[in-house]
């Protein structure tokens, strides 16, 4: 049976209030990269990664779904999809996806590095101080995000599901920037129908690697992207 596999990244949901991840000049919600995720500095920097990241928290509680979140969840419905995404929201959930991959982590949960335990605290905020609910460890709890500089377990899975790509399946690539992961290298090496839909076009994303390519917020590109699908997978 084709396959359908859906890879997203933060362009996605910026139609739904929230921000891309880092601005032009390096920052994210005006906070250095180095600062709020990266592997090697976040106990340094305790308190201000978990300001930033009860903030997120916070202001993904106001967020919604957008057209195109639901639209990724009728094709799952319609056909066997596989969903892999770089952003760390869950409103791909809240619209109805299931078991999405998230390969940078998810913000409703915390994780403690000493015993390996991962919680969900939705959207409330977590004070330093608080205990880990497994092993009582207070410095050691972190929200379950990838930092940089950190292994991705879950690129695993995105590897193992595009090298079992054939030409009859599609794989659509909604809102990346190409900076994280080498998309263009990723279309060229794979085989099967591939969509390509950015806002704009990104330095680091060829689109001549793509079959067709729309530059519109995803929502407005959504509906013929459904058109193409249809038409692939029947």
């Amino acid at each position: 049976m084709p396959k359908l596999v859906i890879l997203t990244g933060a362009g996605l949901s910026a139609e739904s209030g929230l921000r891309t991840f880092r601005d032009q000049n390096g920052l994210w919600e005006n906070h250095s990269i180095d600062e709020v995720c990266d592997g090697r500095t976040w106990r340094a920097n305790f308190p201000l990664v978990h300001r930033f990241y009860n903030a997120r928290r916070t202001q993904l509680a106001t967020a919604e779904p957008n057209a195109a979140h639901c639209q990724i969840a009728q094709w799952q419905r319609r056909y066997e999809t596989v969903i892999l995404t770089q952003n760390v929201d869950d409103l791909l959930e809240r619209a109805g996806c299931r078991d999405v991959v998230h390969l940078h982590g998810f913000l409703p949960e915390m994780t403690c590095v000493r015993c390996q335990h991962i919680w969900n605290i939705g959207y409330t905020e977590w004070q330093p101080g608080e205990q880990c609910p497994q092993c009582g460890a207070i410095k050691d709890a972190r929200p379950q995000i990838v930092f940089f500089h950190e292994p991705a377990p879950q690129y695993e899975v995105m590897w193992d599901t595009l090298a079992a790509l054939t030409s009859r399946d599609v794989v659509v690539v909604i809102g990346t920037s190409g900076v994280v992961l080498p998309i263009t290298a990723m279309a060229l090496q794979f085989p099967g129908f591939k969509i390509l839909n950015n806002l704009a076009p990104e330095p680091a994303v060829d689109g001549t690697a793509f079959d067709h390519v729309f530059y519109l917020p995803a929502t407005q590109a959504a509906p013929e992207i459904d058109r193409i699908i249809c038409e692939r997978l029947g």
